[in-house]
């Protein structure tokens, strides 16, 4: 079984409500969150659900635990349970550690899979690799490149489209979480279970 952890050692994962990539983007800048993609990424509705009726299943703001300051933004929407698939969106700060940033994708994947009966969680990105997965040990695999597919800017940039698979997260991404999300509880949080 996998169990959706919302914490790890230094941020926890927040809800909200269902928002656009272009309100995502700017909730982000009024946070002063500076190293995240243009605002033409997070309006694509390729990569962010923009689009009237795209359905956003999950959406969490990364916070740091120790002053509740914003460090990013993800979102899982375009659930399709027929095709057991989710699309996972990741806008973490790039001034933030390597270790946070895989905690926010880990912490976020594991969640689509704990939540919901799909194969495989699709990353639409125009950076060439999924950002922090690879620390897992279950780094996507790429299943398609888009060229020209993305006005950034006044620039044309490829959309890469990477699949992460249940079957390599459990063999992988599982442990992983449970491991960051036991070293996230505080010794009195450890006494209460007991």
């Amino acid at each position: 079984m996998i169990f959706p952890h919302i914490n790890a050692p230094g941020i926890a994962l927040e809800a909200t409500h269902a928002r656009t990539g272009t309100e995502v983007h700017a909730e982000l800048a009024a946070q002063g969150v500076q190293g995240i993609d243009r605002h033409d990424v997070f309006a694509s509705s390729a990569l962010w659900p923009n689009r009237p009726h795209q359905e956003v299943a999950a959406q969490f703001l990364v916070r740091a635990v120790e002053d509740g300051g914003v460090l990013g933004y993800t979102s899982l929407h375009e659930l399709s349970p027929h095709s057991r698939y989710v699309k996972c969106a990741l806008a973490v700060d790039s001034e933030a550690t390597a270790r946070t940033r895989t905690a926010a994708a880990a912490l976020t994947v594991n969640y689509a899979f704990a939540m919901w009966n799909v194969r495989k969680i699709y990353f639409w990105t125009p950076e060439p690799e999924v950002p922090g997965l690879a620390a897992t040990g279950a780094a996507p695999e790429r299943e398609g490149t888009l060229p020209e597919h993305l006005l950034d800017g006044g620039t044309l940039r490829a959309v890469h489209i990477f699949a992460l698979y249940r079957r390599r997260w459990q063999d992988a991404g599982v442990a992983f979480v449970e491991r960051i999300a036991t070293e996230s509880r505080s010794p009195a949080q450890e006494g209460r279970r007991g």
